[in-house]
C-alpha cells in the first residue's frame, strides 16, 4: 500500500521500470477529497488558486501514527492517486472498488526513470 511507502513516487517509478508488465491492480488507502479535475498541462507560478481546489490532487502527510500504525506516511485523495499513477507512466482503465485502479503501463510523461546510486563495491583483498 502506497501508505505505508516513504518515497511513492519512487516506488511507482521503480515498479514501472523493473516489475509492471502490461497490467497492475493498484491498491491504495485514499482520504479526502473523491472529485477529480482536470489538470492543466502546465501553471504559471504566481497562480495558486487551484491548490485549493479540494479536487487538485494532495497527498496528505501522516507525521506520526494514523490507525494506531506508525507505518502509515500518506493518504493520498483520489485526485492525488490518480495524478501519481500518471507520473510513473500508468493509464487509468477502470475502478473496480473505491480505493483501485486497475492500470496499464504507458510512456512515462517526462523522463522519470529512477536514478539509483552507485554503492562501491565491497574490498575483496584482491584485483578485479
Amino acid at each position: 500500500m502506497l501508505s505505508h511507502l516513504r518515497h511513492p513516487l519512487l516506488a511507482l517509478d521503480l515498479i514501472h521500470a523493473h516489475v509492471a508488465g502490461d497490467l497492475m491492480v493498484f491498491q491504495s488507502m485514499q482520504r479526502g477529497a473523491t472529485r477529480v479535475a482536470p489538470i492543466a498541462a502546465d501553471c504559471d507560478f504566481f497562480e495558486t488558486a487551484h491548490f485549493d481546489d479540494p479536487r487538485d490532487p494532495k497527498l496528505h502527510v501522516i507525521e506520526r501514527n494514523y490507525a494506531g500504525d506508525p507505518t502509515n506516511w500518506w493518504a493520498p485523495d483520489r485526485a492525488g492517486t490518480e495524478a501519481m499513477l500518471r507520473a510513473s507512466g500508468f493509464r487509468i482503465e477502470a475502478h473496480p472498488e473505491q480505493e483501485v485502479c486497475l492500470c496499464r503501463r504507458a510512456a512515462t510523461p517526462v523522463d522519470c526513470r529512477p536514478v539509483c546510486p552507485a554503492r562501491p563495491r565491497a574490498s575483496s583483498g584482491t584485483r578485479d
